[in-house]
């Protein structure tokens, strides 16, 4: 017969001692604790040990399937975050933080971290290819794309590629194939859009003339119709002095990072986030329309203005679900554009080419080129 062991509970005396124990190992280990908490860590690399602080970045991804470096060193793919890298224990200083994946752009931005701070950023990556998914008049009977064509070896998606299988037809019967109620709505869409080949800048120019407005506009509330701006939120898109500007409405509760530097002497701005930050700090300092907004040890801006690469302007939008990107079409192209200038405003060309149009509707990205349709696909599945 088999005897099962017998656990017995430990004596009351010997539970004191237990607890005093455990009670003495956490009295010792939380100066060192605090000490990692805060920031602190010891440094080997002198001949000589040494204490340093350091802080920490936290990089949004919206692609799990990249590779982030920090300074040229790969950070491991993260554990807690599904869509985020935070990555501890760096030295104050000037950081390059590098999010790429080969058939991807790649994201840049060089940034300063103190310490005991976490600096946050958000990366974006647009595929290389153009990624479109055709929108015909007519469809087969299981939803297939139709294109009529003169010969099937003619490219209809040049320097593109297509996310769906399509038919090129060489003839114009239509009696087998359905007629595609999607192309009927997105026809709709550009409609009601303006053909005109003129810059954004040129158009307002026009209506400024027309509607008689004031001559001086200093903010969102000057101008008069409502399609000389764009709102996203507490976001707002404006042309002002032949430029794009970003300009938040919001408070300081929850104004985006990007807006906010840290130190106020110019020098020092200049060197962790660029000359043209602390130029525009130092224009809105002394701005009655734009004022800076101080939060802490915090300087905030209240607008951002829009690398448009030296190009002139046909279309802009906010990127779809995104407040924190600007879509722009510029001379040679359809361009994403991140709103945060620190460093630089990182721009991804998502389609390139000079005779086409885009609408955006219900968060998707429409171009009409040559009289056909496509929606351009930036989701892209992991590798």
């Amino acid at each position: 017969m088999t005897i099962e062991p017998q656990i017995g509970e430990l004596s009351h005396k010997r539970r004191q001692r237990f607890f005093f124990v455990l009670v003495f190992i956490f009295i010792l280990a939380l100066p060192a604790l605090i000490f990692y908490t805060t920031g602190y860590r010891l440094s080997f690399e002198n001949e000589e040990t040494s204490i340093v602080s350091t802080g920490g970045i936290y990089v949004t991804t919206d692609n799990l399937e990249v590779s982030v470096y920090i300074d040229d060193k790969k950070e491991e793919k993260p554990r807690l975050f599904r869509s985020a890298y935070y990555i501890q224990n760096i030295a104050s200083g000037q950081h390059r933080i590098v999010v790429q994946r080969p058939d991807l752009y790649t994201w840049v931005k060089v940034l300063p971290v103190d310490p005991h701070i976490v600096i946050e950023a958000s990366s974006f990556n647009m595929p290389l290819l153009p990624h479109l998914r055709p929108i015909t008049r007519y469809t087969t009977k299981t939803n297939m794309p139709v294109f009529f064509v003169s010969s099937t070896s003619i490219d209809v998606l040049p320097g593109a590629t297509s996310t769906i299988p399509y038919l090129l037809a060489t003839s114009t019967a239509t009696s087998t194939f359905n007629l595609n109620e999607e192309y009927i709505f997105v026809e709709s869409l550009f409609s009601t859009t303006s053909t005109s080949s003129k810059s954004v800048f040129d158009i307002f120019l026009n209506n400024f003339e027309r509607f008689g407005f004031a001559t001086s506009s200093s903010g969102v509330d000057d101008y008069a119709p409502e399609e000389e701006f764009i709102r996203n939120g507490n976001s707002v898109l404006i042309e002002r002095d032949n430029e794009l500007y970003v300009v938040w409405q919001g408070g300081l509760n929850n104004i985006p990072h990007y807006f906010c530097v840290s130190g106020i002497r110019p020098s020092s701005t200049a060197k962790r986030y660029g000359q043209h930050v602390a130029d525009e700090i130092k224009r809105m300092s002394i701005s009655t329309s734009s004022p800076l907004l101080i939060d802490g040890n915090r300087v905030c801006r209240s607008e951002i203005k829009l690398d448009r690469l030296r190009q002139d302007v046909y279309f802009y939008d906010f990127f779809p679900d995104n407040s924190d990107l600007v879509l722009l079409q510029l001379e040679d192209g359809l361009y994403v554009t991140e709103i945060d200038d620190r460093s630089w405003q990182n721009s991804q060309m998502i389609y390139p080419g000079k005779d086409f149009r885009v609408v955006v509707e219900n968060n998707a990205i429409f171009i009409e080129k040559n009289e056909m349709y496509f929606e351009i696909i930036t989701e892209i599945e992991p590798k």
